[in-house]
């Protein structure tokens, strides 16, 4: 019985330290994924040092605000479907839609207004492209150093794959 006992507390602290490294190891995945992010605007921009240490916290605000507006209209319809609108509520969709996409504009206005400061217009000009080539090497990123719990769970299949 003491035996018993004492794999099974073997067992749960060996589990709740595994637990605590996931943690540790997704928080620093997290923070090399954000350096890297960093270093690609840095490079793709230009930035000198004194750039990107007002351009980060500037760009990071307009980020916040854009996926806070987009998050909203996608809360309000996403239990809607297009094609089941009545009238009255595909003009009401037509209208946020429109709404959001003024927010959009609005929203990469100051952001501009702000990064003129102490940056030329042709850098600002490029942030848009730029953030498209980054979010793709991004996402390649976060696939080469996604955690092993967020794959697939299914082990048969994984043997068959090796084959």
């Amino acid at each position: 019985m003491r035996i018993l006992l004492l794999s099974f507390c073997l067992f749960f602290m060996c589990n709740v330290n595994a637990q605590k490294a996931d943690s540790t190891n997704a928080k620093q995945k997290v923070a090399e994924v954000a350096q890297y992010r960093s270093s690609l605007f840095k490079q793709k921009l230009n930035l000198s040092e004194s750039e990107a240490k007002q351009f980060f916290p500037i760009y990071d605000a307009y980020i916040a605000d854009l996926t806070k507006s987009k998050k909203s209209f996608r809360n309000k319809w996403k239990k809607k479907s297009i094609a089941t609108l009545t009238e009255e509520e595909a003009v009401e969709y037509y209208n946020d839609a429109l709404a959001l996409q003024q927010k959009e504009v609005e929203l990469f206005k100051n952001c501009s207004e702000q990064l003129k400061a102490f940056m030329p217009m042709t850098k600002i000009i490029r942030v848009a492209t730029v953030e498209r080539e980054v979010r793709m090497k991004l996402i390649s990123k976060a696939n080469e150093v996604k955690l092993p719990k967020s794959k697939k769970k299914s082990s048969s299949n994984d043997s068959e794959d090796v084959k």
